[in-house]
């Protein structure tokens, strides 16, 4: 599957090539180029995510495509959406320029692009962090010291509610001295290895009776009625930008590395969240 990625980009290569006079769909600018690698990566991963078999450009189907631009715009804004759905577009032309055979052609992208254009502007929620995490953590501690345990787990490492669940009741499975390795998150994405306190170990391992997640919802919801298990997700996106932009990384690494601590692939999802804190 990934040299079927690199044999796709290098048929869309172009660079040096003059577009004057031309209309074609080729890859003439690393710009391009980037965005592409990232387009084909993208349906590699949900290939091998759905268990699609065969080859890349016989997978391009109608059917599969929509699926995967549904998965992969989960979360975009309606601007962005358009802009992505556009860059497929002029791929998969250049894919077809380069006697590569895929079973969609443009009308199939401009009707989504109609699609996209027609839905309603959502108004943007802000406040989804929980400024006082801290204290409402002590406070479920109180409640329920299995919740108190979850939700420290949440805002030390970034997780869903699902995923912090799983870490506590199979911690043996996970947890290698100070460090969290092989948690797999949404879209069977593996976290990439986080580092614990001790002194958080210590309080997972010493959980004895897991509570389910409406359990948990309800105990988060008598300490903080504004609030879901989720804000503490939001409340890890702010902790951990704000730090690293005051430890000197650059805007866009802490965007990426952010983002990578929240198990996303792409680096704007930290605008996402941090739009909503």
């Amino acid at each position: 599957m990934e040299k079927q990625c690199k044999d796709a980009f290098y048929r869309l290569e172009a660079f040096g090539v003059k577009r004057h006079g031309s209309n074609d769909h080729l890859t003439h600018s690393n710009g391009v180029a980037s965005k592409r690698e990232m387009y084909l990566r993208d349906f590699k991963n949900f290939m091998e995510n759905n268990q699609i078999e065969g080859k890349l450009n016989q997978a391009m189907t109608a059917e599969n495509m929509d699926k995967f631009l549904e998965q992969r715009m989960e979360n975009l804004s309606r601007t962005s959406r358009e802009s992505f759905t556009r860059g497929w577009s002029s791929m998969v032309q250049g894919l077809q320029e380069a006697n590569v055979s895929v079973d969609l052609d443009k009308n199939y992208f401009d009707q989504k692009v109609d699609e996209i254009k027609e839905m309603p502007l959502e108004a943007v929620v802000t406040g989804r962090a929980i400024k006082d995490a801290d204290n409402v953590i002590k406070e479920l501690y109180n409640t329920r010291y299995e919740s108190g345990v979850i939700s420290e787990v949440q805002y030390s490492l970034g997780l869903r509610v699902s995923e912090a669940i799983e870490l506590v009741q199979n911690y043996e499975k996970y947890i290698d001295h100070n460090e969290i390795v092989g948690l797999v998150g949404k879209g069977n994405h593996a976290y990439e290895p986080k580092e614990i306190s001790l002194q958080l170990v210590a309080k997972i391992m010493s959980v004895e009776k897991i509570p389910s997640q409406n359990t948990y919802r309800n105990d988060v919801s008598s300490v903080t009625d504004q609030h879901t298990p989720h804000d503490f997700r939001y409340s890890y996106a702010e902790r951990e930008y704000h730090s690293k932009i005051e430890d000197g990384v650059e805007y866009r690494q802490a965007l990426k590395e952010v983002s990578g601590g929240l198990n996303h692939s792409r680096e704007e999802m930290t605008n996402y969240y941090l739009k909503r804190i």
